[in-house]
């Protein structure tokens, strides 16, 4: 009945759609019972509500294109967002996924995964936490999580934390699923990590110690109490506290540090003693730097290992690494003198003689038959050369060392060394008895290479030798040369002579110092602990 109506309203309203067609073509407005100015107003009004709902229709079709558009970026954020989304029925079928979320099951397309429940890729040994989750989002209007193991398409095995929320008057359920792997493996490797330190301080009979740096609250360990030799109880958990427990010589030496590091944000690595009741010394080495606490504190923490036994150990090896350094100097040492001695007996026992034999035949020439002056050259020749041969062989091994001594060595060393051009005075004070040979020999080493750097490198003519033997020897070479740049002459290559001075000042904790000012002359200054 209701269709036959509506098909009789709508042959009526056709009838009436044509009379009027046939009026306004005629012109004719009489029959329909309006004047020609009321149909004129009329149609203009049906002109204007034409024209609004053309604009009507147009505003439409941009509120619907702009509605598509928003559309599209909604799909278009929702296909690439990093986080997967899944949407499930109320049985737990995926009905939509992202491509993260195929991206996480390793699916290459929505039709693999669309109509399967999302259960199926759950780790077996997760199934009671998905049950009671998904029950949650089900029953409850608010959103849910746990975290999940999943077991993706190809086997591999991730870690996920889940967050849900069901719509009841849709019947559906919205999932969003972040891969956790790479949290989760870096807290177990957190953990093990922790468990190996801790394992590797008592091991190393190291502890933990903290610095609270808005408080100045220091606490220690176990560990580190028993290091410090002070009881938890006793100890008073401050900075200050902590400081007074280290060495008194080196206190200023670790507070330094540690002030360092706080202003500069930087680590502290420092070795320090600390003092026991007994009087026993405990060597620790201290490390730490600044961390950055959850709630925003900066904290300084570190470690603090006993390192007394290594510190013995490696003062033992330098200590043997000195004496073998020692017995390498004392026999190179006496290889050169034995060296020296050789050579300078082939000089006094083969060139020397054979220059006093040529000698001798010259004086029993007839003089008659060789020119004066010719003789008297070759003579003085003969006498050079003899005295330039037992000068050598004294500075090679001088035999009056081993005969007289120090004293009378030095004496004859300036005889033999002083000229016209050059004076040299000695004092020698201390040396009554004899000392050991090799000393003896040092000291006069030392003294022979000084006078020949002066009489090579400087333009003296005055040099005084001063040797005494108190509680140390003490070893003064000066002259007044022209002196030079002390520092700028360190900073240059050193010769032989000056590490052979060196080399012998270390078999007697010796100290060398030079004071040299240009235009007043040079001093050196030797000490030697015997």
């Amino acid at each position: 009945m209701e269709s036959e109506h509506k098909n009789d309203g709508q042959t009526a309203f056709n009838k009436l759609r044509t009379k009027a067609e046939l009026v306004l073509n005629s012109g004719n407005f009489e029959d329909i019972g309006l004047e020609g100015k009321d149909i004129k107003l009329l149609f203009q009004e049906l002109q204007v509500h034409q024209i609004e709902l053309e604009m009507q229709n147009d505003e439409m079709r941009i509120a619907n294109e702009n509605l598509e558009l928003e559309q599209m970026k909604l799909i278009g954020m929702y296909d690439l967002a990093p986080v997967g989304y899944f949407v499930l029925d109320r049985s737990g079928i995926i009905e939509e996924v992202n491509n993260a979320g195929m991206a996480l099951l390793n699916t290459q397309g929505k039709g693999t995964l669309k109509g399967k429940r999302l259960q199926s890729f759950v780790a077996s040994e997760f199934y009671d936490i998905y049950y009671r989750f998904f029950h949650k989002i089900q029953s409850a209007n608010i959103r849910q999580s746990c975290q999940l193991m999943f077991v993706a398409t190809n086997g591999s095995v991730f870690h996920a934390q889940v967050e849900g929320i069901g719509v009841k008057a849709l019947s559906k359920c919205y999932v969003a699923i972040v891969d956790i792997t790479e949290r989760i493996e870096s807290e177990q490797n957190l953990s093990e990590t922790k468990e190996r330190l801790e394992l590797a301080l008592a091991a190393s009979a190291a502890g933990t110690w903290e610095l609270d740096v808005n408080t100045m609250h220091f606490s220690l360990d176990e560990a580190n109490c028993r290091l410090c030799h002070v009881k938890e109880d006793q100890f008073g958990n401050t900075y200050q506290a902590f400081i007074q427990l280290v060495h008194p010589e080196d206190q200023l030496m670790v507070d330094q540090h540690f002030r360092t590091a706080l202003i500069h944000d930087s680590e502290v690595d420092l070795v320090c003693r600390f003092l026991h009741d007994e009087g026993q010394v405990c060597f620790a080495n201290i490390r730490g730097h600044i961390a950055i606490k959850p709630n925003d504190k900066k904290g300084f923490i570190g470690i603090m290992v006993d390192i007394t036994d290594k510190k013995h150990m490696e003062e033992e090896a330098a200590a043997s690494k000195q004496r073998q350094q020692r017995d390498i100097t004392i026999a190179t040492l006496h290889a050169e003198e034995n060296e020296r001695k050789r050579i300078s007996d082939a000089l006094h026992d083969s060139v020397s003689q054979l220059l006093y034999g040529i000698k001798i035949q010259m004086n029993e020439l007839n003089n008659t038959q060789t020119p004066p002056a010719i003789y008297n050259r070759i003579n003085d020749l003969l006498n050079v050369a003899i005295q330039e041969t037992r000068n050598i062989s004294f500075e090679l091994a001088p035999a009056i060392l081993n005969d007289f001594g120090l004293p009378a060595t030095i004496e004859e060393l300036t005889k033999r060394l002083s000229s016209s051009g050059l004076k040299i005075q000695h004092l020698t004070v201390g040396f009554n008895r004899r000392f050991d040979l090799l000393l003896e020999t040092s000291i006069f080493r030392i003294i022979q290479e000084l006078v020949n750097n002066c009489m090579k490198h400087s333009g003296a003519d005055l040099v005084y030798i001063e040797v005494r033997k108190n509680k140390h020897i003490n070893i003064i070479v000066k002259d007044n040369d022209t002196g030079f740049n002390v520092k700028e002459q360190e900073r240059q290559p050193r010769g032989a002579g000056l590490s052979s001075i060196k080399n012998r000042l270390s078999l007697y904790n010796g100290t060398m110092q030079i004071d040299s000012v240009p235009e007043q002359g040079t001093m050196v200054k030797i000490k030697l602990v015997v």
